[in-house]
Parts: structure tokens; C-alpha cells; sequence
């Protein structure tokens, strides 16, 4: 049995937790929940648990702050955070390394599929490496 992998999407844009939730959700690997603010986000992520929180860069300060206390929390130490943002000053450092103060980040320019498939490579386990046992005779 697979188990869906969990995604808190934390935006305050209806039209875009749709189309992102839907995208996800479709390809029947992931539940996403959605949360319109980051004080309800921070009180549902604790139980919810999830596997990933995909937050909107526009409220940076807040998400910042969110990402800081549940980063705090034993069950969430180790969730990745993705921001993403519609932003074309910030556009322009993803395209230099995708990583801005140390989170993952990609530009409302990306399509879904593309995001879809970012999502699935952060929650892809990276397969362990080959070991060759001789034995001996």
C-alpha cells in the first residue's frame, strides 16, 4: 500500500491554491490541504503533518517567521519548504540557483507540470547506493 504524500499550501490566492492543488492532486500522489493564512497554516501543520509546505513568497516576512516555528517543532524539523513567487526581481535570482536564504524557491513563471515535477523530485527519496558484496570462498 502507497500512502499519498502530504502538502500544506500556504497562499492567500484562491485562483492559485486551485490550480496548484489540482495539478498535484491529479497525479494521485499527493493530498494536498490549503490554508489562505499563515497563522491557520502554523496551527494546522503540527496534526496535519505534512511531507512538504508550499508557501507564497509575497508574505515573506510572515512565511519566514512561519517556516522558523515549525522548523521548531520535533514532527517538522525536517519538512522541506518550497516558496513560490510571482515576483520578477526575485525571478531573476532563481534562475541563478533556485535556493534563496537557504530554501527552495521557483518563480510563478514555472508551469505546473514543471512544479509538479519539482515537487516530486523534493519528495523522492534519493535511492541508496549500490553496494557489491564479494564473498569470499
Amino acid at each position: 500500500m502507497t500512502f499519498l504524500k502530504k502538502i500544506l499550501l500556504v497562499d492567500h490566492e484562491p485562483r492559485v491554491t486551485a490550480l496548484v492543488r489540482r495539478a498535484l492532486e491529479s497525479t494521485g500522489r499527493f493530498l494536498v490541504k490549503v490554508e489562505g493564512d499563515v497563522r491557520l497554516a502554523q496551527h494546522a501543520a503540527p496534526w496535519f503533518r505534512p511531507d512538504l509546505v508550499l508557501l507564497d513568497a509575497a508574505k515573506t516576512s510572515e512565511s519566514e517567521q512561519m517556516t522558523r516555528e515549525l522548523q521548531g517543532e520535533p514532527t517538522l524539523k525536517d519538512t522541506p519548504f518550497l516558496y513560490l513567487s510571482g515576483n520578477p526581481a526575485v525571478e531573476k535570482k532563481v534562475m541563478t540557483g533556485g535556493f534563496l536564504s537557504g530554501y527552495s524557491f521557483l518563480a510563478a513563471a514555472v508551469t505546473l507540470e514543471d512544479l509538479v515535477r519539482f515537487v516530486e523530485d523534493m519528495l523522492t527519496p534519493a535511492q541508496a547506493p549500490v553496494r557489491v558484496v564479494k564473498r569470499s570462498r
